[in-house]
């Protein structure tokens, strides 16, 4: 009996794609279902054996294949073997979906900008219901701007997302192989910009750094080709104007924000109630540049607050942090003294604020500039050996810390696939980190993953594999865009270790390289 034909054409194959990139940045369920189906479609649609020849023929396949095995071969020597177990069901994507892939045939051009623009919709969904968040229109309360991210998708790769979406609208737009209408050009850079606000307006520094760094090197590293020598003139120029424009932004807000004030200090100073104040003059943590622990009444600062908030002094705020020390940090970044004066000054606003656990003055309207000033105050903090937990800048460079003792420990073959959590958990305390152990955090960075799991010999590896299938695709924009995201992510974040992730990763890595019409099937 004859097949139907949703299973004698690709139908169902491209059905599955289409499910898939929908689903990625709302939708775990979709996400999940959408490799059912494609696993079926690459079974019912016939050529299975064909479909296996050509995967098993395709070198760049093989190796992010690759990546995967060498996770099922690293539950050899490790300990956890059921931590183990659930991290190759976690990066199964890398096998499953670059085996469907790359040995599907590629799609047709319509097909192929079909799936594009599912993905680039469901992105624009994704960040219409956050804003719908934002602005109250859906009811929820919002303790931090990550609080926006309705969806089970972490904010993080949510920001992956929309860059890549950001670049495939930039391709429409200024493609000269793509015949595009004016009023589309036209829609398409609205959609674009309103990805690039979206990600200042969620102040995703990850999502904004990575959306510029590529784009910057892009223009070099193509537009450069292209150019007589007065346009490369032009263009490094330019460049070198956005990178010290950039560099003095950055260097003035940092200066800004550590600037001392004059502000002077007398020790026998009592407060209008005739209650003395206490100083840690040996702490020198600033905010705003003002003295956080000077000019302290606790019990008049408890007295008044209790009596304006119903989170109690001595609790916690609605960030987990210490509600006394986020209401001395603001106080301080408003230049006022921890007294029942200064708490008389506090607005009902200001309150609200540091019930919500923000510290200053400048952090109550969300910005990218409040995000870089609350860096650069964490980075302070850590230099002058500062308590890390709750700040992610500071997290981040201890779990780095730890990452390395890791690997330097196990150089050469790593702790095996299941073992990284319980490794790290132990390296913190041997490392006298200051970190509370519910803050005992994986590598965040995915290179430092790799090589705490399998050592410096799975870590040239998984370089190897990511970077073999660059020289033969160097014409393709959309790999080489989606390769720069996926490099630049990995150096803050364990990108592969969880189910989004490695599903973002897999796909768009065989997508692009395997799916995309006119391109070949990869280096043989």
């Amino acid at each position: 009996m004859d097949k139907p034909l949703f299973l004698r054409s690709n139908y169902l194959y491209v059905s599955g794609l289409i499910i898939l990139v929908a689903g990625m940045p709302v939708s775990l369920f979709l996400m999940s279902i959408s490799q059912f189906i494609l696993a079926g479609s690459f079974l019912l649609e016939g050529n299975v054996t064909e479909k296996f020849r050509r995967f098993l023929s395709n070198k760049a396949a093989l190796l992010i294949a690759g990546i995967w095995l060498m996770h099922l071969v690293g539950l050899l020597w490790t300990t956890d073997v059921l931590q183990g177990l659930n991290d190759i069901r976690i990066k199964l994507p890398l096998l499953v979906l670059t085996i469907i892939i790359a040995g599907s045939d590629p799609l047709s051009k319509k097909q192929f900008h079909w799936v594009l623009a599912c993905f680039v919709a469901s992105v624009m969904i994704g960040t219409l219901v956050s804003m719908a968040v934002l602005t109250g229109i859906i009811q929820r309360d919002i303790i931090d701007i990550r609080d926006v991210f309705i969806f089970k998708i972490s904010h993080i790769r949510f920001a992956l997302f929309t860059c890549i979406a950001v670049f495939v609208l930039i391709y429409f737009i200024f493609s000269r192989k793509e015949k595009v209408s004016l009023p589309l050009k036209i829609l398409f850079t609205a959609l674009a910009l309103w990805f690039f606000c979206f990600l200042f307006i969620v102040e995703s520094l990850t999502g904004l750094s990575i959306c510029i760094a590529v784009l910057f090197l892009y223009l070099i590293f193509y537009a450069w080709k292209r150019l007589p020598f007065t346009g490369r003139a032009a263009l490094l120029t330019g460049l070198a104007a956005a990178f010290f424009c950039a560099f003095f932004f950055l260097n003035k807000l940092y200066h800004e924000y550590d600037a001392d004030r004059i502000f002077s200090i007398s020790l026998d100073a009592k407060t209008a109630q005739g209650n003395p104040y206490t100083f840690i003059l040996s702490n020198t943590e600033t905010e705003n540049g003002y003295p956080i622990y000077t000019y302290m009444c606790d019990e008049e600062l408890k007295r008044s607050w209790n009596r304006r908030s119903k989170i109690d002094f001595d609790s916690l705020d609605r960030k987990h942090q210490s509600q006394k020390f986020t209401l001395i940090r603001f106080l301080a970044s408003k230049g006022l003294r921890k007294d029942s004066a200064a708490m008389a000054q506090l607005s009902d606003e200001e309150i609200r604020s540091i019930e919500n656990g923000i510290t200053n003055v400048n952090y109550q309207s969300p910005s990218v500039k409040s995000r870089l000033l609350e860096v650069a105050w964490e980075l302070q903090k850590y230099s002058n050996g500062g308590d890390p937990n709750g700040h992610s800048i500071m997290q981040r460079i201890e779990s780095w810390k730890a990452s390395l003792l890791v690997i330097k420990s196990n150089l050469f073959f790593g702790v095996g696939t299941g073992d990284l959590p319980n490794a790290m958990y132990k390296q913190y305390p041997a490392m006298n980190s200051k970190l509370d152990a519910k803050h005992y955090l994986r590598c965040h960075n995915q290179y430092l993953a790799i090589g705490v799991a399998f050592g410096i010999a799975g870590l040239a590896f998984f370089l190897f594999a990511l970077f073999y299938q660059l020289p033969g695709h160097q014409r393709n924009y959309f790999y080489v865009v989606f390769f720069l995201t996926i490099l630049f992510s990995m150096l803050t974040e364990d990108t592969l270790e969880t189910q989004p992730g490695a599903t973002f990763f897999a796909f768009f890595n065989a997508f692009f390289l395997f799916a995309q019409p006119g391109e070949s099937a990869g280096r043989e």
